[in-house]
């Protein structure tokens, strides 16, 4: 799988905080990537983990050589994040078990799994 943040997610992320009236960071990003028409990338997967955001966050801020603390991540109130994006995007790269598109479980299809019996 491939992991990133779609043009989407970003776009509604961005005009929640503006709406609330806020200041987003994604400004200067949505504007960079649209001026060099950077394509959406497919997004294949998503897995709403909304009940996970505590644990997620506990871990970045644990290695901050991931994500920068002080940065645009952790930026956004989760609040906004909670009520505009409750899922993780993913693009499935490659695939050695039969799949069906969309994917919302990472794990379908592994043998020894709920899903794979």
């Amino acid at each position: 799988y491939n992991h990133g943040f779609s043009l989407a997610r970003m776009r509604a992320v961005h005009d929640a905080i503006v709406a609330a009236g806020g200041e987003s960071p994604f400004s200067d990003w949505i504007d960079s990537r649209q001026a060099r028409e950077v394509p959406e990338r497919e997004v294949t997967t998503r897995v709403e983990c909304a009940d996970y955001f505590p644990q997620r966050d506990a871990a970045l801020r644990a290695h901050a050589t991931q994500i920068d603390p002080e940065g645009w991540f952790f930026a956004v109130p989760r609040e906004v994040e909670l009520a505009t994006w409750r899922d993780e995007e993913y693009e499935l790269a490659e695939s050695r078990v039969p799949t069906t598109l969309p994917e919302d479980d990472l794990f379908a299809g592994i043998r020894g799994t709920e899903h794979a019996r």
